[in-house]
């Protein structure tokens, strides 16, 4: 099956430094979580597929087919997110019995609607409507979260204490991407390209 016409290159947030807390208006951005995965389209057809961000199909794991049509999405709807696990980055893409989680942050269509111009919060507020009351406790939106750089420093601390203490290769919170309130999608339609809408922090997550 292939990427419906419809079906983008997503945008991508542009990288930045911890002093994007001395710059940017708080009150005029959110700010959600980032997982250390691998960004995810999802695409419903005929049935619903799994794609990266440069149109590569994905092996959906085993716990996610029956949550995925849990959600009995219309066909021609198309999701954001990103999917990752606790064990090993990818380790699914060869064993799809691999427990993965789905974690979703925007919506690109609705059936026949195209969302793309609208503002990023009607966007969530489709996702929002679609994930709840469903049975999917490996499925979630992100949380949206105030712009406060004391509280990320907390996810930072949380993120290194979680890594040494699990061991985790992947799966736990590895930065935050702070997105502008009232931003439409920016996705390109012959490669991913970076947008100033969306701006990403990464931590050190190597960092002693």
């Amino acid at each position: 099956m292939n990427c419906q016409p419809f079906f983008k290159f997503p945008m991508k947030p542009i990288r930045a430094s911890w002093s994007i807390f001395k710059t940017l208006d708080p009150e005029k951005y959110t700010l959600e979580p980032k997982y250390d995965g691998f960004r995810a389209i999802v695409q419903v057809g005929k049935e619903v597929t799994l794609w990266t961000r440069d149109k590569v199909q994905m092996v959906i794991p085993n716990n996610l087919v029956s949550q995925l049509a849990e959600l009995d999405m219309p066909e021609g709807t198309l999701l954001d997110g990103e999917i990752w696990n606790m064990s090993k980055r990818g380790s699914w893409r060869h064993n799809p019995k691999e427990v993965c989680a789905l974690t979703l942050w925007d919506t690109i269509r609705f059936a026949k609607r195209d969302l793309s111009n609208e503002p990023i919060e009607v966007r969530r507020k489709h996702l929002e409507d679609l994930l709840q009351g469903k049975n999917t406790p490996d499925i979630k939106s992100t949380e949206i979260l105030p712009v406060d750089e004391m509280l990320t420093h907390k996810m930072d601390e949380e993120a290194h204490l979680f890594r040494e203490n699990s061991k985790a290769r992947s799966g736990f919170i590895h930065g935050v991407v702070i997105k502008r309130r009232g931003s439409p999608r920016r996705d390109h339609v012959t490669r991913c390209i970076e947008h100033c809408d969306w701006v990403k922090l990464v931590f050190n997550i190597n960092a002693t």
